[in-house]
């Protein structure tokens, strides 16, 4: 029998989830997000990025990389199958937002994509991970075209 297309789509993230799961936050700095009331991923992406930033105290933590941090966690949350640090250099490219990334082109998407999996920034956020390759570049945008409501998440 026919499996609904929602159970066959895994997301790695949900709004319930903690904030320590969020892509780029670490267990230091979701102490620092949980000292000042953030403790979920609704949390992170409901939160003013410039009050955050401020209460954070934490000179390279400013309004836009909070910024980064909620269009990570957006995508991730919205796109099935989307990995935090897909996310991650999805948003250092750019591509900050679901629609955008449902109506990039695979191909150009991966001539940003490819130089910058190379570099070191791009090693960082991949560590140990799968760097991603055209076929997976190609699928990000094909996830992103069966992308969830956020109040789904």
């Amino acid at each position: 029998k026919m499996r609904s297309a929602d159970s066959e789509r895994k997301f790695y993230l949900g709004r319930n989830d903690s904030v320590v799961d969020a892509p780029s936050i670490g267990a230091r700095t979701a102490e620092r997000l949980e000292a000042i009331g953030i403790r979920t991923v609704a949390d992170l992406l409901k939160a003013d990025a410039h009050s955050v930033s401020e209460q954070l105290e934490v000179k390279r933590f400013t309004a836009d990389v909070v910024t980064q941090w909620q269009q990570q966690t957006e995508l991730a949350c919205r796109v099935p199958q989307l990995r935090g640090h897909d996310a991650q250099i999805l948003v250092t490219l750019d591509i900050t937002n679901v629609e955008e990334l449902a109506a990039s082109d695979p191909q150009d998407l991966w001539t940003l994509v490819e130089p910058f999996v190379e570099t070191k920034e791009g090693k960082r956020i991949i560590r140990n991970g799968k760097t991603p390759d055209l076929e997976e570049v190609t699928e990000w945008v094909q996830w992103a075209q069966t992308s969830r409501l956020l109040s789904a998440a």
